[in-house]
């Protein structure tokens, strides 16, 4: 399979490989708040998938440049980037925030109420209202 990626035909291929790869050699925390990544222009552009993730980049790019500066040495790959630029995809974000969404179901609950309560209610609308709650309570346990 090497051999394949390493033919000028396959170079866009053998690129994202080695992001991939990259960006796999990144902290953990770093790491989980990647939805992609792509190299233009002499440029590796990597997407997050949550603006919280943005400031959490900014306070180590350093440290994610030199690991690419020692990438770039060990592996002697991904030579021709000379710069990170990261952005935030909303376009992943919405697609989580939706998927947490449909996640959210409320949940039902059973009725706990057996409907065995004394009715002392004086005036005849209220002591109509706790009559009808009474029979919804022993409708809801059929």
């Amino acid at each position: 399979m090497t051999h394949l990626l390493s033919s000028p035909s396959f170079k866009k291929l053998y690129e994202i490989r080695e992001s991939e790869h990259f960006i796999q050699m990144l902290p953990l925390s770093l790491k989980n708040g990647i939805a992609f990544s792509f190299a233009k222009d002499k440029i590796l552009f990597i997407a997050l998938s949550h603006p919280c993730f943005k400031q959490e980049f900014y306070h180590k790019i350093a440290l994610v440049k030199q690991l690419l500066k020692q990438y770039q040495r060990q592996k002697n790959t991904l030579l021709e980037i000379i710069d990170i630029k990261i952005f935030v995809t909303y376009d992943a974000y919405k697609k989580e925030v939706e998927k947490n969404q449909e996640i959210a179901i409320p949940q039902v609950y059973g009725e706990l109420s057996r409907g065995e309560f004394k009715n002392l209610a004086k005036d005849q609308e209220i002591h109509a209202l706790f009559e009808s709650i009474r029979g919804n309570i022993l409708k809801n346990q059929e």
